[in-house]
């Protein structure tokens, strides 16, 4: 917000800096000169040139996207909990995968040993 701002006065402050510095060469002119006349008609041309490249800029600028830093440091920050909570998970797997190898082998001794006929 505040780069507008700033970018707002700094336009303001040219289109008045552009017109006081026309209205100089034209005085300065007074229409004795041609050649000066014609290179203050010239240098008109210029500034309107400019003012409307200037315009389009600022256009462009306003259409630029948003900032999303915040949303991508808060989508890092959950993305590193859920990588935790991955790592967590994954040994309680591993013990599970223990725990029911460990029931499976008792369950064959059993078997072996109490023959179902």
């Amino acid at each position: 917000m505040m780069r507008r701002s700033r970018r707002t006065l700094m336009k303001r402050h040219s289109y008045l800096l552009c017109s006081v510095l026309a209205v100089i060469l034209l005085a300065s002119c007074g229409g004795k000169d041609p050649l000066l006349v014609k290179k203050a008609a010239e240098q008109q041309t210029e500034i309107t040139r400019l003012r409307a490249e200037l315009v389009v800029l600022d256009e462009q600028f306003r259409n630029l996207p948003q900032d999303r830093s915040t949303e991508l440091a808060t989508a890092h920050r959950s993305a590193e909990t859920q990588d935790a909570e991955i790592v967590i998970l994954e040994a309680q797997l591993a013990k599970l995968q223990a725990r029911k190898a460990q029931l499976a082998k008792e369950y064959d001794e059993y078997k072996r040993k109490y023959v179902i006929r």
